[in-house]
């Protein structure tokens, strides 16, 4: 809104405006409509018509002046009030973006009064809003330089967002980052398998919708509605764009030149990197005022090249470890290793129809189609051989139709339907060799091919008054799960290092077989999931200075009912299949208000909640019980004990050595000797099981000094029935002579690891954020800066590991209490740009990401403690341990800079160049990784560790920009 709007036969207006982010796909107005004294007009007509479409919708004040109108479309307004014995207020402009309930509010003057100026403004604090939410704007979409043009990417300038180590998801305030919710158009846009977003399990894919096609969004990290459920952490609200009464579209190509990518310290930049963006974009009416459509294409040709060598990097001796050509073994890593380049190609196709059918009722049907083509497993310590070709498609369509009843009711229909595939291909059919200090060559060893299909049905009916909103709904999720999964089924061999390569003495031998013919048929799973919601919530403005919210809400995970196994009795020879995997049901109270003190002239505002936020179960872990239970397959680790007993070649000499250049591996389940088999291990859900869910309380203030705005917030989440794995199968726990539990053998014979899943885990965060904004009509200067220092603890970080034991003392697991792997005790992140429009018209906009170091634990890659688990043995020694997650990486300082200069071309045709430089400053950090020393080798008997220098971030890459809109 302009900050002075000049209106014939109007006295002065005071028009105080504050954004309520009330989520949801739309924006709501409301306000006051007073004489001159303060009196309120009753009757009083609100017309508010929407620029863009010619929408147009009416509200009418109650006895104290107050309207409300909600579910408008985001855009740009004229707003004309009329009463009786008044004079007319025309055309007041607004622009409501996602979620707003703007206060707008006219002093209008009689009929009699004289012509004078008008004056408007707006307040630059939110004097509503509960929740803790931060707007990423069209503008910021359209200039903050996006590395991979996923609009997902500016969510990490936003507070108490980061992205998790596992598996590349975002993790907010404090929680995993599977219990994060993204939301596209009010549809549920989550990856039901492996948690995250759809496309993006393995976080290769640049982005499955194009930031084209993204209008704007809000990244919610406290304070949602009971309408929003299914997220422990935050949420992520994004809305697309729509067709307006003007023809608009773009074309658009971004390149990055291969010799504007810095050079790695530790490597060259080797193979042909390329790197290609292209689309276009088109919007407008089909029917003026009534019918629009926005489509959008969005491509990537992406190669990245790879130098790949066999050892780590040590920069004290110049480079990598050094292989011997006359050392068969070593000739073998010296056939693999090399240059090569990894491929990521994307291809992303929307369009969106939106008909107004009259003023009381609009439908928005949307498509978005995806196809990723690359690889997966590529990087400098695994050989091309290891990869896999992956495809990656999604489809998501939403329907949606809005209907205003009457002047109170209002009635939200929503239709969802995702469906997510993706075949996979091994390059290799040879073993996997994973040598520990060295890389990975054969065959990738998670073969797999699967398919989600999500239908929602989303019904949301609203009772509105200006002073109290009533909303109640229910959601329906059905997600169908079909997935061939076959990890490891070629075989694994693993070496401690690279001594024992060359020496052919392999750890461990694994392979999953197929009890009942092909692993391949005994892996095929196709099962059911159904999530279901139903809600009320209520938000009442008790005065002119306070409004609260009140809301309850009810999630249940009904699971598939196949049989599981029942550790009821965990001595049982076999393990009966009698057990269901448990349903969950969960009812989450959610409390919020908003303060703005009248003292203080509406430019303090305070608000708070306090609530429970529940996520669910993703179905990876569902699909492991149903195939892991030594009745469909089997996954038996051989040791070197065991290599004569079934032929497995060991060693480097006569005729049973080891031959690295065609492992050996079982075509099929050693039958013959299935006696001696070692045992399988198997996996089940603890009857006990439920989905985990967050408290999380709120406090924050914020006050404004004309367009800046600072800010001080305060969080408390405590995570509970958190997802992890436990050995039930586990023998009697003593202490050896240096201080370490170990474990006696097994207490079941028949098995191995008798994994299970149980929902005990608990986390502890606080986090306290000072913000910075400064927004401020025809300033050539915006900013929006964060600062959080924050404390993340948990036992158990575990995003969606379904067959591995992270806590090392399964009787104790609060003796893993520690940092979470996403604690970052510093982050400092946000942008600011500015608009030189008198010389050189360039827009420059700097973004900075700070984040301190992630703590990680020093463990052995061997199984120290007896427990059969070889990834979670920390170093020891006599008398003192190395703690959990008790040491830390480097920091990470990341500087994005983008330039953008507009020219006119004819008409409304413009032209863009621009800019972007990912990594400014080329910063490489990096740190001394502390690892258990493999030469001499580390036992508890004589503890010893080594330094492993560790890089971490991108090289500076340069992208150069075209395009052309109108």
């Amino acid at each position: 809104m302009q900050s002075a709007l000049r209106l014939s036969r109007l006295l002065p207006l005071l028009i105080c405006g504050a954004p309520l982010l009330a989520q949801g796909v739309s924006s709501q107005l409301t306000g006051r409509i007073t004489a001159k004294g303060g009196g309120g007009i009753a009757g009083a007509t609100v017309t508010i018509r929407n620029q863009e479409t010619g929408l147009i919708r009416t509200a009418v004040t109650d006895a104290n002046g107050r309207y409300f109108a909600p579910t408008l479309p985001v855009g740009a307004y004229a707003v004309t009030v009329a009463a009786k014995g008044y004079q007319t207020a025309a055309n007041l402009k607004v622009t409501l973006n996602l979620g707003d309930a703007a206060p707008l509010n006219v002093t209008m003057a009689a009929e009699a009064a004289i012509t004078v100026e008008v004056v408007a403004s707006v307040a630059t604090v939110d004097q509503e809003r509960a929740s803790t939410a931060a707007f990423i704007s069209p503008e910021a979409i359209s200039s903050i330089p996006m590395k991979d043009r996923s609009f997902t990417t500016l969510a990490t300038l936003t507070p108490q967002v980061v992205v998790d180590s596992q598996r590349g998801n975002l993790a907010i305030a404090g929680q995993r980052g599977v219990n994060t919710s993204i939301n596209i158009d009010g549809g549920d846009n989550n990856e039901p398998f492996f948690g995250g977003a759809v496309g993006a399990a393995e976080g290769k894919t640049p982005f499955t919708i194009s930031s084209e096609a993204i209008r704007e969004y809000q990244v919610i990290t406290d304070g949602a509605s009971a309408e929003f459920g299914r997220m422990g952490g935050g949420y992520l609200n994004a809305i697309t764009k729509n067709g307006t009464n003007e023809y608009t579209g773009s074309l658009f190509y971004y390149a990055r030149p291969k010799s504007m990518v810095a050079k790695r310290p530790d490597q060259k930049v080797v193979g042909d990197f390329k790197q290609a963006q292209f689309g276009f974009a088109s919007g407008g009416p089909i029917i003026k005022d009534t019918l629009f459509y926005f489509v959008a294409y969005d491509g990537q040709r992406r190669t990245t090249p790879i130098n790949m060598a066999f050892g780590n990097p040590d920069p004290t001796k110049g480079g990598y470890n050094t292989l011997v050509a006359s050392n068969p073994y070593d000739a073998v890593l010296l056939s693999k290793q090399g240059n090569y380049d990894s491929k990521a190609d994307s291809d992303t196709v929307f369009a969106r129809f939106d008909w107004n059918i009259n003023a009381n009722n609009v439908i928005q049907a949307r498509v978005n189609h995806s196809k990723f083509t690359g690889d997966t497993g590529s990087g400098t310590t695994a050989a091309y051989e290891n990869m896999a070709s992956d495809v990656v498609k999604s489809d998501a369509y939403v329907l949606q139709w809005n209907m205003v009843i009457n002047a109170n009711w209002m009635n939200e229909f929503r239709f969802n339907y995702v469906k997510d595939d993706m075949p996979r291909d091994p390059y290799s059919t040879t073993p996997e060799v994973s040598i520990t200090g060295g890389g990975y060559y054969g065959a990738y060893p998670f073969d797999r091919t699967y398919s989600t299909k999500r239908k929602q049905f989303v019904e949301n009916i609203s009772y509105t008054t200006p002073t109290l909103q009533l909303k109640a709904g229910v959601d329906y999720n059905a997600v169908d799960v079909a997935e061939f999964f076959a990890g490891n089924w070629r075989g694994v061999y693993y070496f401690d290092n690279l001594a024992n390569y060359r020496a052919g003495k392999w750890t461990t031998y694994r392979q999953n077989f197929g009890l009942n013919g092909d692993v391949r048929d005994a892996g095929q799973f196709s099962a059911e999931t159904k999530q279901i919601a139903a809600y009320l919530q209520a938000d009442w403005r008790i005065s002119e200075e306070l409004k609260v919210g009140l809301g309850v809400r009810w999630d249940k995970q009904q699971n598939p009912d196949y049989p599981i196994l029942d550790y009821s009795n965990p001595m049982a020879k076999p393990m009966p299949l009698t057990a269901k995997i448990p349903n969950d049901s969960q009812f989450s109270p959610r409390l919020s208000f908003t303060w703005t003190p009248g003292f203080d002239g509406g430019k303090t505002v305070v608000r708070g909640s306090v609530g429970r936020y529940v996520s669910t179960t993703p179905a990876v872990f569902l699909y492991q019980v149903f195939a892991a239970n030594a009745r469909r397959t089997g996954q038996v680790d051989f040791k070197a004990a065991d290599a004569t007993t079934f032929g497995i070649p060991y060693g480097n000499t006569g005729a049973s050595a080891f031959n690295p250049a065609n492992p050996f591996w079982f075509s099929a389940f050693p039958s013959a000797a299935a006696a001696k088999v070692p045992a399988f291990s198997i996996w089940t859900f603890s009857q006990d099981f439920k989905n985990p869910y967050t408290d999380r309380v709120n406090v924050a203030v914020e006050r404004s000094f004309d367009a800046l705005v600072t800010g001080l917030s305060a969080t408390y989440a405590k995570g509970n029935q958190l997802e992890r794995t436990r050995d039930v199968n586990i023998g009697t726990p003593s202490v050896n002579a240096y201080g370490r539990t170990v474990y006696s053998a097994r207490p079941n014979t028949t098995y191995q690891t008798m994994g299970q899943y149980m929902s005990d885990g608990t986390s502890l965060y606080h986090a306290y954020t000072l913000s910075l904004k400064y927004h401020k009509a025809d300033s050539p200067i915006e900013a929006d800066l964060y600062y959080t220092y924050s404390i993340n603890k948990d036992f158990d970080s575990n995003e969606r590991n379904y067959s591995g034991i992270g806590v090392q003392d399964v009787n104790d697991p609060y003796k893993d209490w520690g940092y979470a792997d996403t604690d970052r005790r510093s982050v400092l992140t946000g942008y600011i740009s500015f608009n030189e429009k008198r010389f050189s018209g360039i827009l420059a906009s700097l973004s900075v990401r700070y984040l301190s170091g992630s703590p990680y634990s020093v463990t052995y890659s061997k199984d120290m403690n007896g427990d059969g688990a070889t990834t979670n043995d920390r170093f020891y020694i006599y008398g003192q341990e190395y703690g959990r997650n008790s040491k830390r990486t480097c920091s990470q300082t990341t500087l994005d800079l983008g330039l953008r200069r507009d020219w006119t071309l004819v008409g409304k045709v413009k032209f863009t160049a621009s800019v972007d430089i990912f990594n400014i400053l080329n910063r490489q950090d990096t740190y001394w990784k502390i690892v258990p020393s493999s030469n001499p080798v580390s036992t508890d008997a004589a503890p010893a560790v080594t330094k492993n220098w560790t890089m971490l971030g991108d090289t500076r890459q340069v992208q150069l920009g075209a395009r052309l809109s109108f």
